[in-house]
């Protein structure tokens, strides 16, 4: 992007090379990475334009579930717009409007809101709530509904595929302090639990969650935010200073302790 070089796609979903035919040669198209990096080197090698080939050690990112190596690879992803929902929540923290406690979290916060990035909300996963875009096969025409449609709204095709991809976890948790009140509607439940007072939760999840929860509070319910204290407590570690986690196999089964 710093060069605006092209960002050609040339390997597929599966690992092997030609998702963009044009740009693989012949004879690598259906050719699983690994081999094809081989293959690449051995024609450098033969066109006499190989320098040289030398250890270099760097990080390999792998899936933390499987253990497969995962490639950096371009799709199409669907994003909110951070900016405008950032600015009048980090206006209010200015303003003395809620507190974050201890407050060395400020710094962080505030770092967070000022320089926040579009959000890509879309998961490539088989579970979570499927994201309510739809697509007509006819005309190609796009739009969102809250209710599975019939026909195409432009050309009235009846061909109508939903986006397969499903939002990210966080974009539902965002909305926790009003949704689960009745929310859109007005109901008694939501005058009487919307706003609270009082967050307490981990410092890890200060932006994933709490800045987001603030954001959305601010945004969809008339710019009320949704509690006026953020309370950070610590965290239990393990004897190597890491969180305890599934993946990683380090929690304490209370059962055990007991």
């Amino acid at each position: 992007m710093r060069h605006k070089l092209e960002m050609p796609l040339v390997m597929r979903e599966d690992g092997t090379m030609g998702e963009n035919s044009a740009r693989v040669p012949s004879d690598l198209i259906g050719v699983d990475r690994f081999e094809a990096r081989k293959r690449i080197v051995k024609q450098l090698e033969r066109d006499g334009l190989l320098v040289k080939t030398e250890p270099h050690p760097h990080s390999v990112r792998r899936c933390y579930r499987c253990d497969t190596i995962v490639e950096p690879r371009l799709s199409d992803q669907w994003f909110v717009k951070m900016k405008p929902l950032a600015e009048p929540v980090l206006a209010e923290y200015r303003r003395g409007a809620f507190q974050i406690v201890p407050e060395r979290w400020h710094a962080t916060f505030e770092k967070w809101m000022e320089n926040i990035r579009d959000w890509n909300i879309s998961r490539q996963l088989w579970w979570g709530h499927r994201i309510p875009v739809f697509t007509c096969k006819k005309c190609e025409h796009q739009w969102a509904a809250r209710e599975d449609p019939k026909k195409c709204p432009r050309c009235g095709g009846a061909a109508i595929e939903q986006d397969p991809d499903v939002l990210d976890t966080w974009f539902s948790s965002w909305l926790w302090p009003f949704a689960p009140f009745g929310w859109p509607e007005d109901t008694p439940d939501l005058q009487r639990f919307y706003p609270g007072h009082t967050l307490v939760t981990a410092p890890e999840i200060l932006f994933f969650w709490v800045a987001r929860m603030l954001m959305a509070g601010y945004h969809f319910m008339d710019r009320r935010l949704p509690f006026k204290t953020v309370y950070l407590t610590g965290t239990v570690r393990d004897m190597k200073h890491r969180k305890m986690s599934k993946s990683l196999g380090n929690g304490i089964d209370p059962r055990d302790v007991v």
